[in-house]
């Protein structure tokens, strides 16, 4: 991929709200993050078996990458794990507010009330609304298989 690399904020930022965090980051030399507090959601993930930690924002100030799926890396104080994040209002459940919440793959720990960073390694897709929960459960399988493959470590 060839890019004007020309560094500034107004082109990082533009990346960003775009979902081109492959370009954000190389702009940037390191992986765009998120810092947060994990907090109670509606368990819907964990009805479908995605149980997810919602993110409430350090700094609600910091800019929000474009709303979608994103493949990313999850520091907690216990460690560090891969993950899916969803950014988005959640449409198949006409939700009302924006939500960032990250599947964590390979975890299975209470974490409510801890600090987590996530980071943004690649756009995966649009958030999107399904016609029934069981597209959506076969579109988050999917999802989730797609960042463990380009978060596996290099051979």
């Amino acid at each position: 991929m060839v890019h004007d690399l020309t560094v500034s904020s107004t082109k990082i930022r533009n990346s960003l709200l775009a979902g081109e965090v492959l370009l954000a980051n190389e702009l940037l030399g390191y992986p765009y993050f998120l810092n947060g507090t994990v907090v109670h959601g509606d368990k819907m993930g964990r009805q479908l078996g995605f149980p997810t930690a919602n993110i409430a924002l350090h700094d609600t100030r910091k800019l929000v990458p474009a709303q979608g799926v994103y493949a990313v890396r999850v520091a907690l104080a216990s460690g560090q794990w891969n993950g899916a994040l969803n950014i988005g209002y959640r449409p198949t459940f006409n939700g009302k507010e924006l939500r960032i919440e990250v599947f964590i793959t390979d975890f299975n720990e209470e974490i409510y009330g801890q600090p987590i960073t996530v980071q943004f390694i690649e756009y995966l897709r649009a958030d999107m609304k399904f016609d029934n929960i069981d597209d959506l459960v076969k579109q988050m399988h999917h999802d989730t298989a797609r960042a463990r493959e380009i978060l596996k470590p290099a051979p």
